[in-house]
């Protein structure tokens, strides 16, 4: 979901929060630590020095103030131990699962979605998942309600060729039941070898019944950028007389990567340098990404002004500035829908809130969250909420989105005829402004 790239113009900071876990025995130390540098939506990966857990040892042998929390830790270790010794189904303790259900109780008690644990098998799936090639099914996903669901299949992906839309619902993973998991649980464990199978309990919207797909694994390489818009699959945008319009650039931004800023740059270069007069630059069903990226592309479109306001857990303010000049001064239409998130967000309320773009579309999807990756000393990682992000008018973004200046959605008519009305009612606003 973004996952490593740290904003260098921003102040760095230290969030001094550790909390440490101990269970005893079998299960040994759990650590978590979230005390980490918190400058991205999605951060770079950062371990858990032997220094660190060193430290550790010393508070528990020599007490420290800290210690009667720790005492409470340790509790864990002796349930486990009257489990293990004397419950009546022995062969269901294992020790495993009762290590990461201990690590998923202490997260379910924050009520964060975006706060959540990997272990280590599924976090070495993880470490290309924004350099713009992996290997899985191709599509992007976001949680609604308690199932995962796909937002948006890569053209040419095994996801799309298996028919998968957007909407449809995970309810089962290689017959495990997924109510409840996490985007990034169900990321990695969908994800796989190229050449591996995995088996998608799909229920499509508007049906009950619960589909069984297949497919097979394979080399994703998915450029950021493209012209052709996911409606009619094709590079052609229309007026609202059905007329191919040629002097307006579209272009489709599909996540944040850190191959983005470079593609932008050149796709809106080769456009102006074709004769085109204004852009649209379509968000939908864009998940977000890296930070740092989200802001250099937002950087290109601003001379000056806020691009975003980070807000820490000590209600400390880190502001982000434009620089001085820009890569293209012709007039910008955003496109956003409920699927927008995240880096999305911010790009689009940037450019909406210093007057530099209109957006049109629907509310965005309200994720306002820096997140960042601690790498645990087991191999595994958190992903854990380390700041908001508001809007450069101070709007709250978390939860409530980014709201259109024209409101515009695409119809169950215009999906089933192939006719983007957002699009064209972009192409009568800039056709006004012209």
């Amino acid at each position: 979901m973004e996952y490593s790239k740290i904003h260098s113009g921003m102040n760095n900071k230290i969030l001094n929060n550790v909390l440490i876990g101990i269970i005893s025995c079998l299960i040994g130390i759990l650590l978590i630590s979230i005390g980490f540098i918190s400058h991205m939506l999605i951060s770079g990966e950062s371990e858990i020095s032997q220094a660190e857990i060193d430290k550790i040892h010393q508070s528990i042998s020599q007490g420290s103030e800290d210690i009667t929390e720790l005492n409470d830790f340790k509790v864990i270790g002796e349930i486990y131990d009257v489990l293990k010794d004397n419950y009546v189904e022995p062969e269901r303790i294992d020790k495993q699962q009762l290590f990461n259900a201990s690590i998923l109780g202490i997260l379910r008690s924050l009520d964060d979605i975006h706060t959540n644990y990997i272990d280590p098998e599924s976090f070495s799936f993880a470490q290309s998942d924004l350099q713009g090639t992996f290997q899985g099914i191709g599509t992007t996903i976001s949680l609604k309600d308690d199932y995962v669901i796909i937002v948006s299949p890569f053209d040419g992906s095994p996801a799309a060729k298996a028919g998968l839309k957007n909407g449809d619902k995970i309810i089962s993973v290689d017959g495990e039941d997924a109510k409840g998991w996490s985007t990034e649980k169900a990321a990695l464990r969908i994800r796989g070898p190229q050449g591996t199978k995995v088996t998608l309990g799909i229920q499509s919207i508007g049906s009950e019944d619960v589909r069984i797909v297949v497919l097979i694994r394979d080399n994703i390489d998915v450029p950021s950028i493209t012209y052709v818009n996911s409606l009619d699959r094709s590079e052609n945008i229309y007026d609202k007389n059905g007329n191919i319009v040629d002097d307006i650039g579209y272009i489709r931004i599909k996540s944040f990567t850190e191959n983005t800023p470079d593609e932008l740059k050149k796709a809106l270069r080769d456009k102006e340098n074709s004769g085109v007069e204004a852009f649209i630059i379509d968000l939908r069903a864009n998940p977000g990404g890296l930070l740092d990226e989200t802001l250099q592309i937002a950087d290109m479109f601003l001379n000056e002004g806020i691009i975003t306001i980070q807000v820490d857990r000590n209600k400390n303010e880190d502001v982000t500035r434009a620089s001085k000049g820009t890569i293209t001064d012709l007039p910008v239409v955003i496109l956003q829908d409920a699927m927008s998130a995240s880096g999305s967000e911010l790009f689009a309320a940037a450019l909406k809130d210093n007057n530099r773009a209109i957006v049109i579309g629907e509310t965005s999807f309200g994720k306002g969250t820096v997140n960042t990756v601690k790498k645990l000393s087991n191999g595994g990682a958190l992903y854990v909420s380390t700041a908001r992000y508001l809007s450069p008018t101070r709007q709250v973004i978390e939860k409530l989105g980014v709201k259109p200046d024209i409101e515009s959605k695409v119809s169950v008519d215009d999906i089933t005829n192939r006719k983007d009305t957002v699009i064209i009612d972009a192409v009568e606003y800039l056709k006004s402004i012209l």
